[in-house]
């Protein structure tokens, strides 16, 4: 979206339909299930506006009804597939409660892709369900902060701050600088290089991630699904 998105506020409702940009089979492409086969639910609407953001989740006109969208995810989730991907956008502006109740009720397992600046009471306490956190803001929702299970930072040459590597630069106001929230000790924390769609940037931003990763002992992902080709 490069910043141009609307900021849409956290919805309340029962959860029984929800805005969705697209489900996708295909494989994790970042983060600690990197490579697994996935069926990625993608929302709609963001509460940020990161200036660097390159993925459409405004498109879509499908709010489904939530027995319509886990029919969809059955078709397109073959048996070798166990994870169920919630993205976006925000997943958590969305009350996507009873959605998470119900794929682990199938036995499924579910991960949350969230900037952690929300959340969502009746959460479900389930070894089964992985929330991943890309802190955006100074800020995360105090509630959220205990339940998260890796935090991942994306990182840019020259955007980094010297003592633990981690941004220092605003992800909502170009240039501006901000110490984006940092993860508790003991922390497991991965690192991605930014794609700013400029394969010099991009090598740099690659270099400067690595440089960082093996100083203070993060784990490094590249976007995958990227160097794949696929979605």
């Amino acid at each position: 979206m490069r910043g141009a998105n609307p900021v849409r506020p956290q919805e309340g409702g029962d959860g029984q339909s929800l805005w969705i940009q697209e489900v996708f089979y295909t494989l994790q492409g970042e983060g600690p299930f990197v490579g697994e086969p996935s069926v990625f639910v993608r929302t709609g609407g963001c509460n940020l506006r990161c200036h660097w953001c390159d993925t459409d989740f405004e498109s879509s006109p499908w709010r489904p009804p939530l027995d319509e969208l886990l029919a969809r995810i059955g078709e397109l989730r073959p048996a070798v597939c166990d994870l169920i991907v919630l993205t976006g956008g925000e997943p958590l502006r969305q009350n996507v409660v009873p959605l998470i109740r119900a794929l682990l009720e199938r036995g499924l397992r579910v991960q949350i892709e969230t900037n952690g600046t929300l959340w969502l009471d009746g959460m479900p306490d389930d070894p089964r369900l992985t929330i991943v956190c890309s802190p955006k803001t100074p800020g995360l929702h105090p509630d959220l902060v205990p339940r998260v299970s890796v935090y991942k930072y994306v990182l840019a040459a020259g955007e980094s701050d010297p003592g633990d590597g981690l941004p220092t630069l605003s992800t909502q106001l170009p240039g501006q600088g901000a110490r984006l929230f940092r993860p508790p000790p003991g922390a497991a924390v991965t690192v991605m290089p930014r794609d700013d769609g400029d394969a010099e940037r991009n090598l740099a931003n690659r270099q400067a991630c690595t440089a960082v990763a093996l100083a203070h002992g993060y784990r490094m992902s590249v976007q995958l699904h990227k160097l794949l080709g696929i979605a």
